[in-house]
């Protein structure tokens, strides 16, 4: 039993301990990082990102055209090599066979950020059947079949570092979002049982990422408006996407975009429900619906 307390606040101690100093970052140089929803936004500001730190880029996306302008900035810039795929990474037979051919004409990835996602916004019962699936097959299942499809060659090498792209919508639920919430709770729960899971491999080396953003500065997210904007600012898809890589490179679990608000996670968890209301209330975080709905 003094074992079991001792290394627990041992992990607690550590955990604080690495919030505050963070290891020292590592480089990414000659890995293959695969980046799911490479066109736009905070994937392609990933892309450009570890392509300047040396690293050989494989940007995936349903875009095709977006997903090759996103390549060609990388070799405009001289940054070194980068390849476009274009793959609906919902659909699980399109994820492997891509895979398989990035495995084959590029080399085992070893870092995948998965990273794509999409938000229908209205109110539940006005959402159609497709909207609801379409939310969870892209934010959600898409990261069950990447990591299907990767993880197996990073067991095989004992190295490799899997980054998920969740949101701090998965903290307390956000109304008018309850699809992409569910899906992001989904991902929590994901990638904490897969950090679990690969503890009971020996010796395992692979790490695990999630990261939690708030509102980013992004085509998904610009209908989103919120009181007080100083305290709950909106975040530029730059200064994110150097979190995201800065919080992999460092092997940190999880992190939040602003990182402060961690704090906000065990908070909406432990707070009575109308106080979370009133939250909502009072900082009146809101979505606007889409337009054709």
């Amino acid at each position: 039993m003094f074992c079991i307390i001792a290394n627990t606040l041992c992990a607690i101690l550590g955990s604080i301990w690495r919030y505050f100093v963070p290891n020292s970052k590592k480089s990414v140089s000659g890995e293959i990082v695969l980046i799911t929803g490479a066109a736009q936004g905070i994937g392609r500001e990933m892309a450009l990102l570890y392509a300047s730190e040396g690293a050989t880029v494989v940007c995936v996306d349903i875009q095709e055209e977006s997903n090759r302008k996103t390549t060609r900035m990388i070799s405009d810039l001289g940054y070194g090599k980068a390849h476009a795929y274009t793959c609906d990474v919902s659909d699980y037979a399109k994820v492997m066979d891509m895979c398989q051919d990035v495995e084959r004409t590029v080399g085992n990835v070893t870092i995948l950020v998965n990273n794509a996602g999409i938000a229908f916004v209205n109110r539940l019962c006005a959402m159609s059947k497709e909207e609801i699936e379409r939310n969870i097959c892209v934010n959600t299942l898409s990261h069950f079949w990447m990591i299907k499809a990767i993880l197996p060659s990073m067991l095989k090498n004992n190295y490799g570092h899997i980054v998920a792209l969740g949101s701090i919508s998965s903290f307390g639920g956000v109304p008018l979002l309850i699809p992409y919430s569910v899906s992001k709770y989904a991902i929590q729960g994901l990638m904490d049982s897969l950090r679990k899971e690969l503890a009971l491999y020996e010796n395992c080396q692979i790490k695990t990422t999630l990261v939690h953003p708030f509102f980013i500065d992004t085509e998904m997210v610009n209908r989103a408006n919120v009181n007080y904007p100083s305290f709950l600012p909106k975040a530029n898809k730059k200064y994110a996407a150097t979190s995201i890589v800065n919080a992999q490179r460092s092997e940190m679990v999880e992190v939040t975009i602003p990182g402060y608000y961690l704090a906000l996670k065990c908070l909406f968890r432990s707070i009575p429900p109308k106080l979370c209301a009133l939250f909502y209330k009072y900082f009146k975080i809101e979505i606007q619906k889409d337009s054709s709905s």
